[in-house]
């Protein structure tokens, strides 16, 4: 995937390979998470990251709303909490 000069897409990717998609967790249920995203939500099944120790990896499920989608962790959530930033790959 070849990067973006245009500052109008929110999710393109940097040279780095980063993104700039980021979201906070909102709500966490065992291994259901919810995370708001401010700009543009994450597309189903893509994969969503939380830097820890041990990162942790959610696949996005659904889009609740406007804003929010329901992922399921594929990890252990161990350490996890809401307002963790997540970062939509």
């Amino acid at each position: 995937m070849t990067a973006t000069t245009s500052p109008t897409a929110n999710a393109s990717r940097s040279p780095m390979g980063e993104t700039s998609n980021r979201g906070k967790v909102v709500a966490l249920r065992s291994s259901v998470v919810d995370v708001w995203f401010p700009k543009q939500l994450p597309k189903l099944n893509t994969r969503l990251e939380i830097a820890q120790d041990s990162p942790i990896i959610i696949e996005v499920i659904t889009q609740v709303d406007a804003h929010t989608v329901r992922g399921i962790a594929l990890t252990p959530t161990a350490g996890l909490a809401r307002g963790s930033e997540v970062v939509d790959t």
